[in-house]
Formats: structure tokens, sequence, C-alpha cells
């Protein structure tokens, strides 16, 4: 096994230092895109706009070097003048026998280079990660795979990818810290294979992390994230250009600072979970009943790790679900013990931030569930996941934009949610309507969102990257052969954002106030008694009504007159 991992790390290797072909530009590793002839070479910001003198060095596969009419010779000094985004200088070289004609360009973004062959099972590969503001980058051994579903189907081009460095002396964790990031071995590419934008996951998931109010144990632990910070990079694959990525945290046990798996007694602390696919289970409307090893119809164990330790414990979650699904019928057990099972503030703040971008696949997918310690208290924390299905986007390129992803679409769309109906209520519509005001002051301010996008794109642009991505994929059919263009785009976002903004205000995040009549007095008797079950009763069953009737015997306020409301009106009578 030994020598199955050293000849492993020894190809790749290899493989990174002949078929890139790097020039080191002042220190900094500049990798050749062989589809195009480029030389890409990440410097600081700031070092844009002016001329950039540095010493050149390369291998000896690369003879009569030419850079802007020069000759150059290995460690040679030379001035790049005025670099700027885009900005290409003119080089030859021959590489053995073959000449080459080509370019040297520079972007402020991070370059991870990838060498390896790649499918859904983990397989050893060499990893640069050139950041801009450090030199001398060294090749990092891990094991990679791709990632997704829809995305790293049959056919797809632009994959995401999961990265895990490794020692490369015997195979095991090796931590890596990039961008001031965590300090960690695992982290993930995320292509943005279907965002028009590219940048819809990450901007948005960076808005979460300023909007949303920290977890509940927090104040114990202050550096728990309760979502995934990132980077955007560029990528590049067995020395071929790939694009503009979002190189970030996976959401995990470190990230949420849950308590550590107990090995020693095998006793469970922290969990987390994932919904993954949208099911009665994930909804907590109709769970099924049991659990199958690491999955239960739709959930799946993330935390601990399933074949690691041979078990898993669905106690927690299972409790959660079945208790909104019984608050679902219970008006008085969703108002007095939500709080128990449930993060009250952040799932108030995970409603206003779906509403807000409409992320139509996070309503009640994609969604992680951590608790911080079974053995302290149940209640579980949200975190989203995956947001390229929101501000406009479709579920699939080839899906034309309609009504489905206008801005005036209704919220009718969110109400798979667990404890969704909770917003029926007036109390608690009234706390997310003056939290969403308060949001609107700051994060939610509708030049501020708008900024935070447009300020991503053109920091594509000015570095070069969004031009390049542009190149590579636009009119690919991961994008159905349409057109990439990532400023129209911007500016479809900021239309669509605009017009977001004004409708909620006006139709959705508006104050309840108490109905004109006695809650429960369905017919409208002065008294709330047997009388008025019997006429939900009736209504229930196809009788006829007029419109006062019918609108007080919607008791629970949830825009249907059914079982609910009669429980909900027995609860009243009881007191």
């Amino acid at each position: 096994m030994r020598k199955q991992l050293l000849l492993a790390m020894a190809l790749m290797l290899t493989a990174a230092t002949s078929v890139a072909q790097t020039l080191n530009i002042g220190g900094h590793r500049a990798p050749l895109d062989t589809l195009n002839h480029i030389w890409l070479c990440s410097v600081p910001q700031s070092m844009f706009g002016q001329d950039f003198t540095a010493q050149v060095s390369f291998g000896d596969e690369l003879t009569d070097l030419v850079i802007e009419g020069v000759s150059v010779n290995n460690e040679d000094f030379v001035t790049f003048d005025s670099i700027a985004g885009g900005k290409e200088y003119i080089l030859t070289a021959h590489l053995g026998d073959s000449l080459i004609t080509g370019s040297v360009t520079f972007t402020w973004l991070p370059i991870v280079e990838l060498f390896g062959e790649f499918t859904d099972t983990y397989s050893y590969a060499s990893v640069y990660v050139s950041e801009p503001d450090s030199a001398y980058a060294e090749p990092l051994m891990a094991k990679v795979k791709t990632r997704g579903i829809a995305t790293d189907a049959n056919g797809k081009h632009k994959r995401n990818y999961r990265i895990k460095f490794v020692n490369e002396e015997d195979s095991t964790k090796q931590n890596h810290r990039f961008f001031g990031l965590r300090n960690d071995n695992s982290w993930i590419l995320d292509a943005g294979q279907m965002d028009f934008l590219r940048v819809r996951n990450r901007v948005s998931t960076d808005l979460w992390l300023d909007m949303a109010r920290r977890p509940w144990y927090s104040d114990t632990l202050p550096n728990a994230h309760n979502g995934s910070r990132g980077q955007m990079v560029e990528v590049m694959l067995n020395g071929e250009y790939r694009g503009i990525y979002n190189m970030c945290e996976p959401i995990d046990r470190k990230q949420l600072k849950l308590k550590r798996y107990d090995e020693e007694n095998q006793e469970f602390h922290g969990q987390l979970w994932m919904a993954h696919r949208w099911t009665r289970t994930v909804s907590m409307s109709n769970p099924y009943k049991y659990p199958n090893k690491d999955k239960w119809d739709g959930f799946e164990v993330e935390y601990p790790d399933y074949d690691e330790i041979g078990r898993a414990d669905w106690t927690t979650l299972k409790n959660a679900v079945h208790f909104a699904k019984r608050a679902d019928e219970n008006m008085s057990a969703r108002v007095d013990s939500m709080g128990y099972y449930f993060d009250v503030p952040v799932m108030q703040d995970y409603f206003i931030f779906i509403a807000t971008l409409q992320a139509l696949d996070n309503e009640s997918k994609n969604i992680f569930y951590a608790c911080h310690d079974i053995t302290d208290h149940p209640r579980l924390t949200m975190v989203p996941w995956d947001l390229d299905i929101c501000l406009g986007q479709s579920y699939a390129p080839e899906v034309p934009r309609g009504k489905a992803v206008e801005p005036e679409r209704e919220l009718n769309w969110v109400y798979h949610m667990p404890m969704v109906t909770m917003w029926h209520t007036m109390d608690y519509h009234n706390e997310v309507v003056d939290r969403y005001k308060e949001l609107r002051e700051t994060v939610l301010n509708t030049d501020s969102l708008v900024n935070r996008y447009r300020s991503a794109i053109e920091n594509l642009e000015e570095c070069g990257a969004a031009a390049r991505e542009e190149g590579r994929w636009s009119e690919d059919s991961d994008l159905a052969y349409k057109p990439l263009n990532l400023s129209e785009e911007m500016d479809y976002v900021e239309d669509w954002l605009r017009r977001r903004m004004a409708y909620l205000d006006e139709n959705v995040f508006i104050e309840m106030t108490e109905p004109e009549y006695r809650i429960g007095d369905v017919n409208g008797d002065g008294e709330v008694n047997v009388a008025d079950v019997n006429t939900i009763i009736d209504i229930i069953l196809g009788g006829s009504a007029d419109e006062g009737t019918m609108k007080r015997a919607d008791v629970n306020q949830d825009g249907e007159i059914n079982i609910a409301d009669i429980n909900r009106e027995l609860d009243i009578i009881m007191g």
C-alpha cells in the first residue's frame, strides 16, 4: 500500500511539473493553459495598474523564450508594463521541438491546479493553490472526487470537486489554511455550472452569513459559523483552464463547532444531518416511519460519519420532525414548544432569506440541521447550502424564465418548509415582519443587495476572469448552448432584485392585525362553543356559508378550512 501511494504521488507530481510547463514570475507560479497557450499568474490586486518588474525562471523543457519581442534567459528580470485584467503579453518559446505562440496574463484571483483523473470516488491527485499574496506555491497531495447529482451526470463538463488533502508519507489527513479561512484538510470547488451569473451561491451565502443570527449556542462558541465561507478562484485541470470556481469550506462538525462523538464510550454528542431531496419527511409534514442506517427518506447523516462508526442515532431529528407534524395540527404545541426543538431566531432569518432571494431549491431541501450536543439540548439550528437556484435563476439552463421565477411571484412555494404554518399566527408573523424591517435597514437594503452582487461581478471583470470564463463556457451544452454574459446577467439580477424587494414590502412582509371578529366565533353569535365546531364540520362536508362565516371558519388563519381548524377551535373552547 505504501509503495502504491508513493508511486501515485510521484506520477502526480511528475504530471504537475511537466504538463503545466510553468513560468515562475517574481516567485509567483504561472501555469500554462494548454487550451489557449496562456500562462496565467496570480499577483496582488495592488500591483494592477503598475509596471511589474520580476525575475522570470523556467525549466529546461522551455527554450528560446521571448516575451514582448525581448529574448529572456532563465532568471532574467522582465518588466510587464501597466498590468491589467485581460491584458496579454505576447510570448513565444520552444517546448521541446514544438514552437508555442501564446501570452502571459495576470489575475488577482487565486489559481487552483488539479492533476489527476477524477470520478465520483476519491482518487489521488496533486494540487497547487497559488494565492496572490503568497509566492512559491508547492504541490500538495490530496484525494479528489467529483460531486453533485445533476451537475455530475454524463455529458456535463464544468464539474464540482471535493478535495481532501493528505500527508504524502502515510495518506493521513493533512490540514491546510487558504485565504485566511479555516485550517482543515477538506475543501470544495463549486463550479456554478448552471448559474448564468456564476456567483449566486458564493455571494448569497455571504449574505446569509452577514444577516443571520448566530446559532443558539454561539455565546460559548463564538467561532461557530452557520454557513460556508469561501473565495472565488480560477481553476485549471491537467493544464486546461476550467474557469472561475467558489473554493469553500464544507458544512461539517468543525464549521459548526459541534461536540465530537465519544469514541471511547461510543456516545453521540454533536450531530449533523442534511435534507438532500424533497420528501414529506424532509418537509416534516408526513414523515416516513423508519430510517435506514444513514438515510431517512431524503435526510442523510453527515456527522458522525456512518462509515467510520458503523451506527447512527436518529432520535433527536426524529423527535423534531414528529413534533413539527403534531404542531401543524395543534396551535398550542406550536407556540409553546417550537423553541425547544428549533433555533427559532435562525429559523425566522432563514424564512426571510429564502423569501427574499426566492431560493426555490432551498425551501425544504438543501438544508443542514445541526445539534450542538444531544446530551445537553436537542435544539436544531439550520444552515443553507447550494444557493444557485435563486434571484430569478431557472432550475435548469434549458428551462425558460417565466412566471415561476418572476420577482412578483407569491410566496406559495415556501409552504413545504418545516413549521411554515407559524407564518399564519399573528404574534410569530409580526416578529418575522419586524425582523425583516430591521434587516431592510442594513443588509437587505435594496441598493446594498444590488451592490453586493454587482461588486462580485465587477471584481471578476476587472481581473480578467469574467472574459476567460465566458470564453471557456459560453454556448457550452452545460448552459443549453446559450451565451454566457456575466454583465448582462447582472443587469437582469439588478432589475429582479429591485422589483422583488418592492413586492415583498408591499405584499408579503406586512403586519398582521386582529380580525374584525372574535377568533373562534365561527357562526357569529357572539359566543365560542360547540356550535362553532359544528359550523366548521358543515363547511368541510360541503355545506354553504356566507363570506364572513367562511372567513371565520379558517380559525388557524392558514388559508384553508380543514381538520386543523376544528382542532384549533377545540383548543380555544378548552381555554
